[in-house]
């Protein structure tokens, strides 16, 4: 049965990625954004840095929790219902298959892949209570950023517009949490 599921992560793995790819780029920004949005308006309004240190964490600890939830009812829900459309197709039950544990493995990979992502903006939060400095945890947001669009298919320049775009949202992030922090 082992063996069984670890084809199942294989056969999930092989045929899955974009979509998990996707999931921990969703995941990530998200926890990039809310961090970035906690540290500049939380410094700009003196917060004490244990107060602010707090607010990130539950943040992405909210943030990471909603992600896997709603990544395990979609994904069972998708999933489930493409496993009945195959199994009418083949006229034939696949519990027990490479498939039917591909199936549970890509739930598995789907909710770790979004609900742990999230936790990459603690980087930024690190940077923040090392340095001291929002200038340095900013520029590793927009630079998580820039590369969260590198991790995108397509041509180079593809890959280099989607980073930018990406990044950008981090400066929409910056102006409203400088707005809001005053």
């Amino acid at each position: 049965m082992l063996e069984k599921f670890l084809d199942g992560f294989k056969y999930s793995l092989r045929n899955e990625r974009p979509m998990l790819r996707r999931y921990v780029i969703l995941g990530a920004f998200d926890g990039v954004l809310l961090s970035l949005g906690v540290l500049v308006s939380s410094t700009l309004a003196g917060a004490p840095v244990k107060i602010t240190e707090i607010s990130v964490l539950t943040g992405l600890v909210a943030i990471g929790i909603s992600s896997a939830w709603n990544s395990l009812i979609v994904e069972v829900k998708e999933r489930r219902i493409e496993y009945e459309r195959l199994e009418r197709q083949m006229m034939k039950r696949l519990k027990g298959s490479v498939y039917d544990y591909g199936m549970k493995a890509t739930i598995i990979l789907s909710v770790l892949s979004h609900g742990l992502s999230p936790f990459l903006g603690l980087l930024a939060l690190f940077l923040l209570l090392v340095t001291n400095r929002l200038v340095y945890a900013m520029a590793v947001s927009f630079a998580e950023l820039f590369l969260l669009g590198l991790a995108y298919e397509g041509s180079k320049w593809d890959k280099i517009r989607s980073g930018l775009f990406i990044a950008l949202g981090g400066v929409f992030t910056v102006v409203l949490s400088l707005l809001l922090g005053k």
